[in-house]
């Protein structure tokens, strides 16, 4: 069994990380994605095509499955040389509208690819490609800023401003690029850390998404998962950032639901018990309560990817599969 092994606990541990019918929802919403492959190996998706390939792409990763390898590695396969094949000039992922975003999380999908990787000429392409979509980030976060902003990063490389919600994932790439191997200077995590404590309001004890807006629970498990991934100590109730976490859950009206999901369940993960057990459990079932039974997709939610049909549930059902797979630890990122 997959999910047991990947877990390395004992057999009591895993039916209360996994309940019964956990890994068949898992692989209907893996079914479901690669069910909207297009020949060319981007995907029927509503939102950036190179970021939906990229959500896709460690989706798969994230349970097992590599390039050419099982059941969905012609998909694993196709979506990576689909990304590679864009070879955009300067090794900007971003133009097609998911700027920031959408190049970071492709950058974190061929870090994660890149172990899994077999044939030479492949992890070649991989490793070139690397190298110049960790240098976009790097330049991005150069930038002339004000004293508010240094360190962050926004929705394009040249922003002169900073926020939570693009610094997150900035972060989340290159400590991805940084477990495949490349040299990513312990100066530019601090320096993130810096702005993301920038974020911390002192008062509501949490943190926002720029330093002058109200705490939320998606941006306080962004920033936690992201210090912890930068390797970054800073000084604040750590605690307090965690009751704020479990004492308001994303539910049906969060905004931003299922990023704010898996920023809560990865920032649990990282911090640990008592935090994760409780944090686990309320995710993970509220997602397995929220799955289709017709296609195994998830619901598209407000202020997120726009789309309409299952076009529109791509990007819900990949973040809600990543999400699942946070305790398995199986891309190289979620390890602690």
């Amino acid at each position: 069994m997959l999910w047991a092994g990947a877990a390395g606990a004992g057999e009591q541990q895993d039916r209360e990380l996994y309940p019964p019918g956990f890994e068949v929802a898992v692989e209907q919403g893996l079914l479901f994605l690669q069910a909207q492959q297009k020949p060319g190996g981007s995907f029927e998706a509503a939102g950036p095509p190179a970021a939906m390939a990229g959500l896709a792409v460690l989706a798969f990763l994230a349970n097992g499955h590599t390039p050419d390898v099982g059941r969905y590695g012609l998909t694993v396969r196709n979506a990576l040389d689909y990304l590679l094949n864009l070879n955009p000039d300067g090794g900007y992922w971003g133009r097609d509208g998911g700027r920031m975003y959408g190049h970071c999380i492709v950058t974190l999908a061929l870090s994660q690819a890149y172990g899994t990787e077999t044939d030479p000429a492949q992890r070649a392409r991989i490793k070139k490609a690397l190298g110049a979509v960790s240098r976009v980030i790097i330049a991005a976060q150069s930038v002339g800023k004000d004293d508010a902003h240094i360190g962050g990063w926004r929705y394009e490389p040249g922003s002169t401003d900073s926020d939570m919600s693009v610094t997150a994932w900035c972060v989340h790439a290159l400590a991805g690029c940084r477990n495949a191997g490349m040299d990513i200077p312990q100066e530019r995590f601090e320096s993130a850390a810096t702005f993301i404590m920038r974020c911390w309001r002192e008062k509501q004890r949490g943190f926002a998404y720029l330093p002058t807006d109200e705490p939320s629970p998606g941006m306080t498990g962004a920033a936690l998962a992201c210090l912890r991934m930068a390797g970054a100590s800073r000084s604040f109730d750590a605690a307090a950032a965690g009751r704020l976490v479990l004492e308001r859950p994303v539910r049906d009206d969060a905004r931003y639901q299922y990023s704010s999901l898996y920023w809560t369940t990865l920032a649990a993960h990282f911090v640990g018990q008592p935090l994760w057990q409780a944090v686990w459990k309320g995710n993970r079932d509220y997602l397995l309560s929220r799955q289709r039974r017709d296609d195994g997709s998830w619901p598209a939610s407000r202020n997120e990817v726009d789309g309409q049909g299952k076009a529109g549930r791509f990007f819900p059902t990949a973040m809600a599969v990543l999400t699942l797979s946070v305790p398995s630890q199986i891309l190289p990122v979620y390890r602690k």
